[in-house]
């Protein structure tokens, strides 16, 4: 009974606890803060907002993120800008790799003159082959700076290639669109001509079309613009849409002072691929006596013998392949040159002329239509001088790159 008793008393006390403490959570609620409230309405707002809202936010942040600033870029920038590209990645793994080379050459080298000493032979790699591997040790190390000057030799002209013929572009762009404007302005004066009887329907018909002709050759100029613009930017690492302005004009570069008997001596001595055609001969020279005790009717020792022979040929014949290479790219560094300085004389007189006839149009001596002719030619002159200026400038550069080891690695 007593125990009952008490059971009864704890029940009652629990009760009246729980009902105390539900009485008091609904008292704070219903007094707490303004702020509070506030914050907890805010909360739900933004849980409830219109997925409208978070796109229109996204749809402000895409066009933010489009609308790059405008890069100044020089050609020795551009160098710079290389420097962390994918592509001077793989040039530095490339020398890497050649190091490695001549490590690895120079180690199976050391390995075979300790075996020698102790007259240890193991199958497959006897002494026998200690010269060969001393040779390929020589070259590889040898070569690994060559190669590499010569790799950087290629991104460095393909580079300035890409950046004047990106340069080039743009001006062909504007001179086309001023070819334009002068011939649209010609074929108003056409029609105004015809009107009056001055002009035939054929001239107005015929100015037309090179109206025509003129938009077509524009929308080409401007599609080939973007093209270039996006490979460039791409090529740099930089966002396709980047707009980047560059800096450097395409001047003419001088003549190089060697002469083309100093070019050529130049190329047989410093040449990768001249050192590459001696060592093939002195490979094939160690590979063929490996084989001098075979018969001469073996296939090993033909073989052997021929691939000895066809190094002595091409050994033969590199020093003239480079010097026609150099030749080549000699006079097509001069031919070039002589039609820049042909363009100059053009220019000067389309210049000249311009200025003759608008002395004889202010004094009424001709029409505005002989003027508009006049400013055509020598806009056509201008396009024709710039196209024969940067292929000028890329004569010269590769015509002083084929004096030096050139553009081409050895495989090592």
């Amino acid at each position: 009974m007593k125990k009952k008793y008490i059971l009864w008393t704890l029940s009652i006390c629990m009760a009246v606890t729980m009902s105390t403490a539900s009485l008091a959570f609904a008292d704070t609620a219903s007094t707490a803060p303004a702020s509070t409230k506030a914050a907890a309405t805010e909360s739900a707002a933004a849980t409830e907002a219109p997925a409208q809202t978070a796109e229109g936010n996204e749809e402000t942040t895409t066009e933010a993120a489009v609308k790059l600033e405008p890069i100044q870029l020089s050609l020795e920038g551009a160098y710079k800008q290389l420097d962390n590209s994918k592509t001077m990645e793989l040039i530095k793994l490339q020398k890497q790799s050649d190091d490695s080379a001549a490590k690895g050459y120079g180690e199976n080298s050391s390995s075979l003159s300790k075996l020698e000493k102790v007259d240890a032979v193991i199958t497959g790699f006897d002494t026998s082959n200690k010269k060969l591997l001393q040779s390929r040790r020589d070259f590889a190390r040898s070569m690994v700076d060559k190669n590499d000057e010569a790799r950087m030799n290629a991104l460095k002209q393909g580079l300035m290639q890409k950046y004047y013929t990106l340069k080039n572009t743009e001006n062909q762009v504007n001179l086309v669109n001023e070819g334009l404007t002068l011939k649209k302005s010609l074929l108003a004066t056409t029609e105004r001509r015809y009107q009056v009887g001055s002009a035939s329907k054929s001239e107005v018909d015929a100015m037309d079309k090179e109206v025509q002709s003129a938009q077509t050759d524009l929308e080409a100029a401007k599609s080939s613009l973007q093209q270039l613009k996006q490979s460039f930017n791409d090529y740099l690492g930089y966002n396709i849409s980047q707009e980047v302005v560059l800096t450097d004009s395409i001047q003419e570069v001088e003549l190089p002072e060697t002469t083309l008997a100093q070019a050529v001596e130049a190329a047989l001595k410093n040449r990768i691929e001249m050192k590459t055609a001696t060592y093939n001969v002195e490979l094939s020279q160690l590979n063929f006596n490996s084989y001098k005790a075979y018969p001469s009717s073996s296939s090993k020792y033909i073989d052997a013998k021929t691939q000895l022979l066809n190094a002595q040929i091409a050994l033969q014949n590199k020093p003239t392949d480079i010097e026609l290479d150099v030749r080549s790219k000699y006079d097509a560094m001069m031919d070039a040159y002589n039609t820049v300085q042909t363009g100059k004389k053009t220019l000067k007189n389309a210049e000249d002329s311009l200025n003759t006839i608008n002395r004889r149009f202010q004094l009424g001596m001709v029409t505005s239509s002989d003027v508009q002719q006049v400013q055509l030619a020598l806009n056509s002159a201008k396009l024709s001088q710039a196209g024969a200026l940067l292929g000028y400038n890329l004569a010269v550069e590769s015509y002083k790159l084929s004096t030096g080891v050139g553009i081409s690695p050895a495989a090592l």
